[in-house]
């Protein structure tokens, strides 16, 4: 009986010993499991407030244009490096980062963030500024205990004379209005702000735990008034 018994604890303590690995094995596959799952649920979350950035940039590009009129968006845009009417200019070489400027014989002109902090009030709000807040801001883009900060640039190209009526006009003719047709594309970026982040150099500087989400409007402006 003594050696029967004894046969029979070690065969309870095998048995034991296997539940518990089984349970250990499952503990640990389910917290790995929890683990992709909360990082997947991460990225997307990113992801999604990157577009929105992307989506704000847009709607801030489309109100600079509104601000500043077809006629001299359409004379920078054919005056490369010029300034006119505008605040702010990115030199060529200046770090103009999220990305690499444009080339000098490109008919287009590029938004930063420092066009929009130029329309902003310079005095507290004393004199209001054309602008009452910049369209991207960091803390209600991504919160304010983010480790992102959002960048966003605005391309605006493809400029069309056309006297082609735009939608919506009265459409019996008879007048010499021509319009601008052009596109903006809003090109939005979340890099790491809280800490330094590693940047790859042949890749134009971008960030390892960099993500990136674009968005386009094509745009009719106008009139152009081009005689009796």
């Amino acid at each position: 009986m003594t050696s029967r018994t004894r046969k029979n604890e070690g065969a309870a303590l095998f048995v034991v010993l296997m539940i518990i690995m089984v349970g250990t094995a499952s503990a640990v596959f389910s917290a790995s499991t929890v683990s992709y799952e909360v990082r997947g649920a991460g990225f997307a979350r990113q992801q999604l407030q990157t577009r929105y950035a992307a989506r704000a940039g847009l709607v801030g590009g489309l109100e600079w244009f509104d601000i500043f009129g077809p006629e001299t968006v359409r004379s920078i845009m054919l005056t490369p490096g010029s300034t006119e009417g505008v605040q702010f200019s990115c030199v060529s070489g200046s770090g103009c980062y999220p990305e690499p400027p444009l080339a000098n014989n490109r008919r287009a002109y590029r938004l930063y963030p420092q066009h929009y902090d130029a329309l902003l009030s310079q005095d507290g709000g004393v004199t209001p500024g054309l602008l009452e807040n910049v369209p991207v801001d960091p803390a209600y883009s991504f919160g304010p205990t983010s480790a992102h900060t959002p960048v966003v640039v605005v391309d605006i190209y493809d400029e069309h004379v056309v006297s082609t009526l735009a939608p919506g006009a009265a459409a019996q003719g008879g007048t010499k209005f021509k319009y601008m047709r052009s596109t903006l594309t809003a090109r939005g970026r979340a890099q790491v702000s809280a800490v330094s982040d590693h940047a790859e150099s042949e890749d134009l500087g971008r960030e390892q735990n960099e993500a990136a989400a674009d968005m386009r409007a094509y745009i009719v402006s106008g009139p152009f008034i081009t005689g009796s």
